[in-house]
């Protein structure tokens, strides 16, 4: 008996539990609200049909034609949710050394750390999160003993193990609070002159490589492996990610990012209300918690609820994380997070850009944060609205495959629940 090669591979697939975008598979999503993230704003009761992973009508009214239908009727359809600060893929258990490789101590990489290198696309974190409408995700590595962390990666969740990297390196990661205060012998001014420093290493080295690499040039701050993570932000290719969350520390960090002329994100700035119209006028994003509001350090004592509401009336292009540090296990509270800013003031489209649209523009994702004819899927099918609680993702769409709306706690609740009946 012969099997084609297209049968064997289907075969194969769903051996292993993976859900294979099918040949010529339509999805018609019926009767659903939209939120596209366009101009085009909310569209209620509309169809949407979706050919080979790529959206093809949104239109009302739209006839079947042999697709599998998706009754959408009193529900909400978004683009999938994109968490900007997390430790996905690279934290299994954190309190199990084999299983955290999102930090490193007395290690030779500080810059050029790079967390995505220790990616494990299996871990269960993932399909968690995944079920629960996290299509995307930063992720970040963590200092333990130096001002810089390492490089930034950008991931999605369909748990591939080719296919989960979206970008490598969107830039490095700096911290510059109470933190970085201490790893450099307890003084913000010694935090500060180590980033200048190695900036200003980075664009020499950059300017004079073939000199430094035959020993050549005067001593530098940083090995030349962190050098050359940090060329990238020299010239503009990639972000500064500054972990900042003083009023005058934030200042601090802008006139720096201005002085070298870089791309610069602010994360958690906590103050950042004090400084918003300058911010605004830096056009960095900022990463934050609208929930983290608990001045725990006195460089937050000036955190209030609704921060978020402040900086995005200022014009800050906001990216959310959250909620309250639980950045990986259960990093899809950061829609609660988003919820909790709206119910502080927050305009509620202001907060779907922050979870959807304003990631993909930022870090210049071509097939995330709308729903738009042409586009590959990337969506949730929400059984009411996305910020609210008492709803659930019901249908997800990762670059044009459907998900299997199954984690390991699912199937423990399935087999254990049966069990007790």
């Amino acid at each position: 008996m012969k099997f084609s090669s297209r049968l064997a591979l289907t075969i194969i697939v769903t051996s292993l539990g993976i859900v294979p975008g099918l040949y010529a598979q339509s999805i018609l999503i019926k009767n659903v609200d939209i939120e596209t993230m366009t101009s085009d704003g909310r569209l209620d009761n509309t169809d949407v049909l979706i050919v080979d992973g790529n959206i093809t009508r949104i239109s009302e009214n739209l006839p079947n034609t042999g697709a599998r239908i998706i009754d959408g009727s009193g529900k909400r359809l978004t683009p999938g949710v994109f968490n900007a600060y997390t430790r996905l893929g690279v934290v299994e258990i954190d309190a199990i050394d084999q299983t955290n490789d999102s930090s490193a101590e007395n290690a030779r990489y500080t810059a050029s750390h790079n967390v995505i290198d220790s990616l494990n696309p299996l871990y269960t974190a993932i399909p968690q999160n995944r079920i629960h409408g996290v299509t995307h995700a930063l992720v970040a590595p963590r200092a333990s003993d130096s001002v810089f962390a390492g490089i930034a990666s950008i991931i999605n969740l369909s748990g591939s193990m080719t296919n989960s990297i979206e970008k490598e390196a969107v830039g490095v990661v700096v911290n510059y609070n109470e933190y970085a205060q201490r790893t450099v012998g307890g003084s913000r001014a010694v935090a500060l002159a180590t980033i200048r420093s190695a900036l200003s290493d980075a664009r020499e080295f950059a300017q004079n490589k073939e000199k430094y690499l035959d020993g050549d040039g005067r001593e530098l701050s940083v090995s030349f492996d962190d050098l050359e993570a940090l060329i990238p932000i020299i010239e503009r290719q990639q972000y500064l990610i500054v972990s900042v969350d003083r009023a005058i520390d934030i200042l601090k960090i802008l006139d720096l990012a201005q002085s070298f002329n870089i791309k610069l994100i602010l994360k958690g700035v906590q103050e950042g209300w004090m400084v918003a119209p300058q911010i605004a006028q830096s056009n960095a994003p900022v990463i934050m918690d609208p929930i983290d509001n608990l001045p725990g350090h006195f460089e937050t004592l000036g955190a209030r609820l609704d921060n978020a509401a402040l900086l995005d009336a200022a014009g800050v292009t906001l990216l959310f994380t959250g909620m309250g540090g639980k950045d990986t296990h259960t990093a899809y509270l950061v829609t609660q997070s988003a919820g909790n800013g709206v119910a502080n003031g927050l305009p509620y489209q202001s907060a779907l850009r922050a979870l959807f649209s304003n990631p993909a523009m930022v870090f210049g994702l071509q097939n995330s944060g709308q729903i738009a004819v042409g586009q590959t899927a990337d969506l949730v099918l929400w059984s009411g609205d996305p910020l609210e609680l008492l709803r659930e993702a019901e249908f997800v769409m990762i670059n044009g495959q459907e998900s299997p709306m199954a984690s390991r706690s699912t199937r423990l609740r399935d087999r254990y629940f049966e069990a007790l009946q």
